[in-house]
């Protein structure tokens, strides 16, 4: 009977794009993937030497869109995606396509041999949606066949179904709504934030009644933003570990959550919360799951880097840094990736003298550069003043570091105005004060006491607001002190 109901549709050359060369749809096709049209005015003029209203032009696009729409039920899959939710989501998707044509032919021993398979993959990878789609056409075959025991079992295990659904699609609508304020503006969001916590208790009242990963992914996705946006990296990195924890024990789907991408929030929380020793316990045991050839790997070594400098572990820093040069993918790295590189491996030189053997071609920086800062650098301009600072007083040049405190001055008066920027704000004071006290390093320390507890007392500010610490101010400031003293001495 299948092959009799397939057969007897219009041929199957009507559903697709003819590819030949010499047709105009094949010329069009082939143009289109090939970029060679900028509009329709261009390809309307190549086709017909016509305007883009032409009707001949217009049908052929009408055509032409139908069949790559109607081809879209034949698209087969990267093999990279093979086996993942999304992949398994849109092959559930055709199969009830199928399902649904051979019900209205009234084939229901293949109706319930293919919704069988459907409900094995849509449990598998916690597909509520598609469970209850595939449920209720089980349901009109029972019915159509007057099987009351297998109806009624049905029935239960969909009611049960529709109840979890109830609760998740509430934990997936808030989601939303909270992430359209977020999305919105800066404006929007900072006047939601009070509502958040409320919020993410809902989140989890509904993820403990539904049980279903969309409504537990709703509440973890939704504390991310609001502990993130109040500098609360701690409670980000409790979250992590937990999460970690529940896929272990099969109490979050594991084909369903992302956990690279847990992983590498759980790493960065704990840099940013400084839960240094535990961050490089976990960067060390997850490094295997990234892939060396993505770009996601090295995005990842960032943070391992920073854990390990902001530690004191330099040679392990070098020995990260030496790995990220040495990989073959750095050149496929960004050119904004690689100036952060540079900036890494000169702010770990001033700790840890062993050359890094790089590669000819890496864009690797010698730790003697000394970076302009710029539009171009938001972020890490801070960070490269405080590094041009740092190699002026090693090389003992005075009367540049007294041209220097104007720029600083300056830097401060027009870019650090806002509460988010107090740690830096407070740290290039410190540098300032170190020159008008003439690089004395006890007057230095007994006068910038103030200024230095008043560092260590102010927390790093949210996400999207902090500066870029390559090495926390308070070790860059004992440097300074050190190499105060080293100059007194010599």
């Amino acid at each position: 009977m299948l092959a009799r109901l397939v057969t007897s549709s219009k041929r199957i050359s009507n559903y697709l794009p003819n590819e030949k060369k010499e047709s105009k749809e094949g010329t069009f096709l082939a143009n289109l993937r090939n970029n060679n049209y900028a509009d329709d005015t261009q390809a309307a003029l190549d086709l017909y030497q016509a305007q883009p209203d032409d009707v001949r032009y217009k049908m052929l696009k009408h055509r032409l869109r139908k069949k790559l729409y109607n081809r879209l039920l034949f698209m087969e899959y990267p093999k990279l995606t093979a086996g993942s939710y999304t992949h398994k989501e849109n092959e559930c998707f055709q199969i009830l396509h199928h399902v649904n044509i051979l019900l209205s032919q009234h084939n229901y021993s293949i109706v319930l041999s293919l919704t069988s398979k459907i409900l094995i993959v849509s449990e598998e990878y916690d597909l509520t949606n598609i469970t209850i789609a595939a449920l209720e056409l089980r349901l009109r075959v029972y019915s159509e066949q007057g099987l009351l025991k297998q109806f009624n079992e049905t029935e239960a295990f969909l009611t049960i179904k529709l109840n979890q659904k109830f609760y998740e699609r509430k934990s997936v609508t808030l989601f939303q709504f909270i992430k359209t304020l977020f999305n919105k503006s800066i404006k929007a969001r900072k006047a939601y934030l009070h509502n958040l916590p409320n919020d993410i208790d809902k989140l989890l009242r509904f993820w403990k009644a539904a049980d279903t990963f969309d409504s537990f992914n709703s509440f973890y996705k939704v504390s991310i933003l609001y502990y993130e946006s109040i500098g609360e990296f701690s409670k980000i990195a409790d979250l992590t570990v937990m999460s970690e924890r529940l896929v272990n024990e099969g109490e979050v789907n594991i084909r369903r959550f992302d956990s690279n991408f847990n992983k590498f929030i759980l790493v960065y929380a704990h840099l940013l919360a400084r839960k240094l020793e535990d961050g490089l316990l976990y960067a060390e045991e997850y490094l295997k799951n990234f892939n060396e050839r993505l770009l996601n790997w090295f995005a990842y070594m960032e943070n391992y880097f920073l854990l390990a400098i902001h530690s004191r572990r330099y040679k392990l820093a070098h020995h990260l840094i030496s790995k990220v040069y040495h990989n073959g993918a750095y050149a496929r790295t960004s050119n904004a990736a690689k100036e952060r590189w540079g900036l890494y491996s000169a702010y770990l030189k001033l700790y840890y003298t062993e050359s890094i053997p790089v590669k000819p071609g890496t864009g690797f920086f010698d730790a003697t550069f000394s970076p302009e800062y710029s539009k171009d650098k938001q972020g890490y301009n801070v960070a490269i003043l405080i590094l041009q600072f740092i190699i002026f007083l090693k090389k003992g040049d005075k009367e540049l570091l007294l041209y220097k405190i104007e720029s600083l001055k300056k830097y401060i008066d027009t870019h650090l105005k806002d509460a988010f920027s107090l740690r830096s704000k407070t740290f290039l004071k410190l540098l300032i004060l170190t020159v008008t006290e003439d690089f004395n390093p006890e007057i230095c320390k007994t006068n910038g006491e103030k200024l230095y507890q008043k560092l260590v007392q102010t927390s790093p500010p949210g996400d999207a607001y902090a500066e870029i610490e390559i090495i926390p101010y308070e070790h860059l400031w004992e440097l300074i002190i050190s190499i105060l003293e080293k100059k007194i001495k010599a």
